[in-house]
């Protein structure tokens, strides 16, 4: 039988509406074209700065090397970090094989599907004209650089021009496609510096999000005064309470595309495609309307199926029964149990490395090298291997995974880890959906990690589940605020606004978190913030006073003394040390 090609995905944070949708297309056109895919996805982004605990999750894309992908489709835009980013790039161009970017900037190396819009773009602004009858129209477009900025505002232009309206070169202007620019020329706007103009269109929904958010503060209503728009319905983030008037972009089409053109690379033949919504304005009120929301029965049914879901999962005990087992066929045995918290899912099969098996296990039998065992695999349909040791190379992991015959698969690698130590992977299967998880499903995956290492911390274990019987509802409340400590320390994390998390007294709390996390909360708080210091100074070029004031500190000098103490060398020679290095 003719080998089947293997189409690797690289992305971030799946369960983001945009991502998901994406991954629609993917998945439905390489069923079409009888390819697998594998999806190597990092269930957090990589935000400035760059924890420990992120480097290590980003070692997940280093099976893109593995000899079984014949190419890639690469989500560049997902990744918020340059040096993962650069990382990830340095890696796939190592493979030699084909990659194709989704809808990114330009890179020498690498073929890129874009989305061309501009009849949608033009939509928006026909909408303007024509149902408001607005006539002085701006357009804040993109950065110089992009091809979709040069697209829109010569979609807006052609509309401006087939109406007969007067525009010239202050009617538009070329912005940052983020939140910055946006702020700016609002402030045009409001001190005359640009005349008022009776509606703006926006190139996507984050600058237009922005520019009302910036309106609406210096007291001009939106659409009152100025009507707004955006563009790709791809806003997750408000921060305005007014319902935006954009055009949704099909990510579904643009992920479909993006695998026949990489499919024709590989094999030389094309293949048919698959069906997908085109590009719709979304009417929202910043424009004038009143807001339309058009929802099949079937996306009805679908989000009721999303919302029980998302209930069921955060009103199961997961968390405490993953933090009460003392052993690992325990802790697999509650994965198998719970995997019905994962909206459609098919199949989960977990591989551990045998370094992690024999310091769990404390069974210096199990020999420590590279490979990994599938300790667990079970479906939906009730069927599962139960609890085993079935030896797999770790570079034969993806050939394990792609190796049915009878139809082509798809599955989400997630990493499990904790900081530096690496537990192995998990692997999730929707079967022939072609969906994507929800973030619940990376709680889940954190919950397993969290018992995974307690597991190689027998102490901390057993303390914590002593003491989590006494008080369980506390427990579960201080570990997502030791989990947000620890990614954001240099917030103010003072015992008084702890016990207004908690709702106890001061003296309980700070015995009850020292009992359960082995250290007084002022102990933990020092540990985080040194470890974002360290980060900072090795990876940043910012002055070391910037440094303290990004881990909390209020001055330079008790920072550098702190650090000395707990490091035992001083921040500029520790910089030092990394730079040599």
């Amino acid at each position: 039988m003719k080998k089947r090609s293997t189409f690797g995905v690289i992305t971030a944070e799946c369960y983001r509406a945009h991502t998901a949708e994406m991954m629609s297309g993917i998945l439905a056109q390489c069923t079409l074209a009888d390819c697998n895919v594998i999806v190597l996805s990092a269930k957090n982004n990589f935000q400035e700065p760059v924890t420990t605990h992120n480097y290590h999750e980003a070692d997940l894309y280093e099976l893109a090397q593995e000899p079984e992908f014949d190419g890639f489709l690469y989500d560049r835009n997902s990744f918020a970090h340059q040096g993962i980013r650069k990382h990830i790039d340095d890696l796939l161009k190592r493979t030699g094989k084909p990659v194709m970017l989704l809808d990114a900037s330009e890179v020498p190396y690498f073929e890129n599907t874009v989305t061309h819009d501009p009849e949608a773009f033009e939509l928006l602004v026909e909408h303007l004209i024509q149902v408001h009858g607005y006539r002085k129209i701006y357009c804040l477009t993109g950065q110089k650089a992009f091809t979709q900025s040069a697209e829109r505002l010569e979609a807006y232009c052609n509309v401006m021009q087939r109406h007969g309206l007067y525009y010239d070169e202050s009617y538009y202007a070329y912005g940052d496609f983020w939140r910055d620019y946006p702020v700016e020329y609002a402030q045009r706007i409001i001190s005359g510096v640009l005349s008022k103009p009776e509606a703006v269109v926006c190139a996507n929904d984050v600058m237009a999000d922005a520019l009302i958010a910036a309106l609406t503060k210096a007291g001009i209503r939106v659409p009152e005064d100025i009507a707004v728009t955006g563009f790709d319905g791809n806003l997750e983030d408000a921060q305005s309470d007014v319902a935006l008037t954009t055009c949704k972009k099909s990510h579904a089409q643009l992920g479909a595309d993006a695998v026949r053109r990489l499919y024709s690379i590989i094999t030389g033949r094309s293949c048919r495609r698959v069906p997908a919504d085109r590009s719709r304005i979304q009417i929202g009120r910043s424009c004038g309307c009143i807001p339309v929301r058009h929802r099949t029965a079937s996306s009805r049914r679908e989000q009721r199926l999303l919302t029980d879901h998302k209930e069921w999962f955060y009103q199961s005990e997961l968390m405490f029964e993953m933090m009460h087992t003392e052993t690992l066929h325990e802790i697999l045995s509650v994965v198998a149990n719970r995997a019905y918290l994962i909206c459609h899912w098919n199949q989960l099969r977990i591989f551990l490395t045998a370094d992690y098996l024999r310091a769990a296990r404390d069974d210096r039998s199990v020999p420590s090298r590279k490979d990994c065992c599938e300790v667990l695999w079970c479906d939906r349909a009730g069927r599962s291997s139960g609890i085993s040791d079935r030896a797999v190379k770790q570079s034969a992991i993806i050939a394990d995974l792609t190796q049915e015959a009878q139809h082509p698969t798809a599955y989400y690698l997630s990493p499990l880890h904790m900081n530096e130590q690496q537990f192995g992977l998990m692997a999730l299967s929707f079967g022939k959906l072609p969906c994507c998880y929800q973030a619940e499903y990376c709680t889940f995956l954190n919950c397993l990690c969290l018992a995974l290492e307690h597991l190689t911390l027998p102490g901390k274990r057993d303390t914590a589940r002593e003491k989590s019987i006494e008080n369980p509802q506390l427990f579960e409340a201080l570990v997502p605020l030791s989990e947000e400590m620890q990614q954001h320390p240099e917030k103010d994390w003072s015992i008084q606004v702890l016990c207004q998390h908690t709702h106890i007294s001061r003296s309980y709390l700070q015995r009850m978190y020292k009992t359960y996390f082995g250290k007084s909360i002022f102990e933990e708080l020092i540990d985080f913030r040194m470890q974002k210091a360290k980060a900072l100074l090795r990876d940043t070029e910012l002055s070391i006073s910037e440094v303290a004031a990004a881990c909390g500190y209020g001055s330079y000098s008790h920072f550098a003394n702190q650090f000395k103490a707990q490091e035992d060398i001083t921040p500029s020679r520790y910089r030092e040390k990394c730079s040599a290095t």
